[in-house]
């Protein structure tokens, strides 16, 4: 038997997995806002998991900013300004799954090794979030890769050009976005 899924999540899927490029999403101003929102939640709820609510919010306002800023500025180098809305849209779905899988995973790990142990006491709280922080460094690669190849896709640079945009892009998102609300 023969799953199949519906369109919109094969669509999804294929953006993940780098089977398909930003070109099979719709030119739609709302798709593009409602993307663009569920890339900022899932960063807030990332950085929830270390920060106050004011800092994670604002992180993730930020970040979603900080994407589309560089999105922007791809597109008009490149010259491929008609492909921005959908660009824009797939590296916001594609950055807004990762970063969720990776909240759910980091709950999983910070719940199973600080709360789970037998004798009660479990493990001091920054022992399990450096190791969260190790086991999921993966994910973060992952990241790198989906952006990678939606900018290769859309605004034709040469491989390591697109790594060069998304391995800078990635870390900014994740660390020097959250840094920059230190005071939050």
């Amino acid at each position: 038997m023969k799953l199949t899924l519906p369109a919109p999540i094969q669509t999804v899927v294929g953006i993940v997995s780098w089977k398909l490029g930003p070109e099979v999403l719709p030119k739609s101003p709302l798709l593009l806002t409602v993307s663009l929102v569920a890339f900022a939640v899932s960063v807030s709820l990332r950085q929830a998991m270390d920060y106050s609510v004011a800092r994670a919010v604002a992180s993730g306002i930020g970040s979603a900013a900080v994407l589309g800023a560089v999105a922007y500025f791809c597109a008009k180098v490149s010259g491929y300004n008609e492909r921005l809305m959908q660009t824009l849209t797939a590296l916001a779905i594609g950055g807004a799954i990762v970063i969720l899988v990776n909240v759910f995973l980091r709950f999983i790990l910070v719940v199973s090794l600080a709360f789970t142990d037998a004798s009660g006491e479990g493990l001091p709280y920054i022992n399990v979030v450096e190791l969260a922080n190790f086991l999921l460094f993966p994910l973060l690669i992952w990241n790198v890769y989906v952006f990678a190849a939606l900018f290769r896709r859309s605004f034709r640079p040469s491989v390591p050009v697109a790594f060069a945009i998304a391995i800078p892009l990635v870390f900014i998102v994740n660390y020097w976005v959250p840094a920059a609300f230190r005071s939050l």
